[in-house]
């Protein structure tokens, strides 16, 4: 799950002209028309814009302050919202960002370097010099009933940037931009004169949920020389994290359930069972907070896996606490899990991830079912384990690999139960579904959103940096919205892939340690009932929300909706419902089992036998 960033740059980066006057044949007439309408020479000597701003979105109010360095691209801003604080900027070599939580990362996957590397450009106001970009003109068309131009820009290195122009009085007033699968629209106007030049006072930035949507009002801009101080990059604040007195490490116990990690933790004193999530945020139910005590404000939106996204709010802790580490003051989103649960058959109250992984070192081993969390100080590396490099994408890691030969770049998600589900775009980039066939669809995860639909198939081998892992069945994902229609990444290796192993990770160095486990784990297989269900919301009976064509259920007549009251003539209360899964979905091939069913108030009985739909 992402950081809330907000990201005022780009509204007020596009803004103001250049500090060099461009030859008119070099640049589009828009962008030379937008230069003299702005001010034209008078931007020659400026060094650096200044601006204090105020922020509304998703229920809440905020301010940015934001300094930006004309002449080497650099810029900070720092945000208040609701009482948090986040910021995001580029030091000259790399961008940046601070969560709520304190922890600053490096954006350093292509696709973040890329959107940096555009960042730079507006910031130096490169649309207005020769060279450094490509351009396409995109004609006209009407932006909010007035005719307007736009032009198409790519500079060097960097990612795609529409600019759209006023006809009529020549300035710029909208601006689209991409951020992993969306689409980002900011909107500009209300320009004023600071110094001689003219600057949009004005910004909506719209990702096309009205929660998401970031309304920007300049109260303060001026034209001065910016300090090292002020672009300075700033440092996670490490003293909020220790250990209990004489703890040189912390050994928690998980529970892996579903290939998911569940472990007891505290919030203020109190007890909470959190997942835990490579790439995750400290995250706790709208019930687990009012337990705690712990107000949430602001409606915003995030997404998951699922092709819609959900509420978000945000609150605040004093403490918490996973074994003998402690972390004062933390943050939480607060998000509603009830179909996670309902999927899961599990109490959850949250998720923890992130913020730990970044400021320790974290051993998960899987076949003693033992999380270890190690202060870096003195900590070295596993003796004899495979090291595979990785870069982070926002707050999750991401690795080079490979599928059956095809170089492939995979995020690393504890918090996702499959081997690994493959991207929509990727699929389609390498057409794999002329490689691999696919028989069938289904729902094949869910989590943040809903469920997510794809295609399984059985990948012969998985290459994670040096490792290599044989016969692993996944999945081509279906849809086109949610965290796996994302163009910029291949896929997504979850703990169903992760659980062959004792994996250690080290944030800080980009790397993750691979040892095998002493015991090897059983071959992947698929859904042998062919049936999804999940805890029919309060009730113990499980509701049928899948089912795949040609499979087990399918033959026996179970469809979409029903209700199964019991299995084997045992009601389902009698166990938890993931051991209902081993029953059905992991079960011998050729075994038969009965189950009872409801739909529309009618009760019926029917008997399937197991079937391996994934050779």
């Amino acid at each position: 799950m992402k950081s809330m960033q907000v990201f005022a740059l780009a509204a007020l980066a596009a803004c103001a002209p250049a500090a060099r006057a461009p030859s008119a044949p070099a640049i589009p007439a828009e962008l030379a028309r937008f230069r003299a309408v702005t001010g034209g020479a008078r931007w020659d000597g400026v060094a650096a814009i200044a601006s204090h701003a105020t922020l509304e979105v998703g229920a809440l109010a905020g301010a940015v302050d934001s300094i930006e360095d004309v002449r080497s691209g650099r810029f900070r801003n720092a945000v208040e919202l609701g009482g948090f604080t986040e910021g995001d900027g580029f030091d000259g070599a790399v961008a940046w960002q601070q969560g709520m939580g304190g922890e600053v990362t490096t954006l350093e996957t292509p696709d973040e370097i890329a959107r940096a590397r555009t960042s730079q450009w507006l910031t130096r106001r490169g649309f207005f010099r020769a060279g450094g970009a490509a351009y396409r003109a995109l004609g006209g068309r009407a932006l909010d009933g007035k005719p307007a131009h736009g032009v198409a820009a790519t500079p060097a290195g960097g990612a795609p940037i529409e600019l759209w122009f006023d006809d009529a009085s020549g300035l710029l007033v909208r601006t689209v931009t991409t951020q992993g699968s969306d689409r980002v629209v900011t909107t500009l106007g209300d320009y004023r004169a600071v110094g001689g030049v003219s600057l949009a006072f004005h910004s909506v930035q719209d990702l096309g949920d009205p929660r998401s949507r970031v309304t920007s009002q300049t109260t303060h801009a001026e034209l001065r020389p910016a300090t090292e101080a002020e672009l300075a990059r700033p440092a996670t604040d490490e003293a909020r994290l220790h250990f209990a007195p004489g703890a040189r490490a912390a050994q928690v116990p998980f529970d892996l359930i579903n290939n998911h990690i569940y472990i007891h933790a505290e919030v203020d004193g109190q007890p909470v069972r959190f997942l835990v999530d490579t790439g995750g945020s400290n995250v706790l139910t709208p019930a687990a907070a009012a337990r705690l005590g712990l107000p949430a404000a602001g409606k915003l939106a995030v997404g998951g896996t699922g092709e819609t996204k959900a509420d978000l709010a945000i609150a605040r802790g004093h403490t918490l606490a996973v074994g003998d580490v402690q972390l004062d003051r933390p943050v939480f989103y607060v998000i509603n899990f009830d179909d996670l649960e309902d999927f899961e058959g599990e109490h959850i109250d949250g998720l923890v991830g992130f913020e730990l992984f970044h400021r320790l070192a974290v051993r998960i081993d899987y076949p003693a079912r033992q999380l270890v969390l190690m202060p870096r100080a003195g900590w070295a590396p596993p003796a004899g384990a495979i090291a595979v490099p990785f870069t982070m994408a926002d707050s999750t890691p991401l690795a080079e690999g490979a599928i059956d030969g095809v170089p492939a770049r995979f995020t690393i998600d504890t918090g996702a139960r499959n081997s690994l589900t493959v991207n929509g775009p990727f699929a389609r980039a390498h057409d794999l579904d002329a490689k691999y066939h696919p028989a069938f669809e289904a729902v094949t995860g869910w989590g943040v959103g809903g469920g997510a639909r794809g295609k399984p198939v059985r990948f012969h081998e998985i290459k994670l940096g040096a490792a290599a892992v044989a016969d692993v069945a996944g999945d081509l994902f279906a849809g086109d919205k949610g965290a796996f229609a994302n163009p910029d990444i291949a896929g997504n290796i979850g703990g169903g892939l992760l659980k062959r192993f004792v994996v250690t990770f080290d944030y800080r160095d980009g790397k993750m340690y691979l040892a095998p486990a002493a015991t090897p784990v059983a071959r992947d297989i698929y859904n042998r009932a062919g049936v999804g269900f999940m805890y029919a919301h309060g009730e113990q009976v499980l509701r049928v929300v899948s089912i795949t064509p040609g499979g087990a259920a399918a033959r026996a007549g179970v469809a979409v909706g029903d209700r199964i009251v019991a299995i084997d003539g045992a009601p389902i209360a009698r166990q938890p419902l993931w051991k209902w899964r081993d029953v059905l979905a992991e079960g011998k091939v050729g075994e038969r089992h009965t189950l009872a069913l409801e739909h529309a108030g009618a009760r019926r009985d029917v008997t399937l036998t197991l079937l391996e739909l994934l050779p």
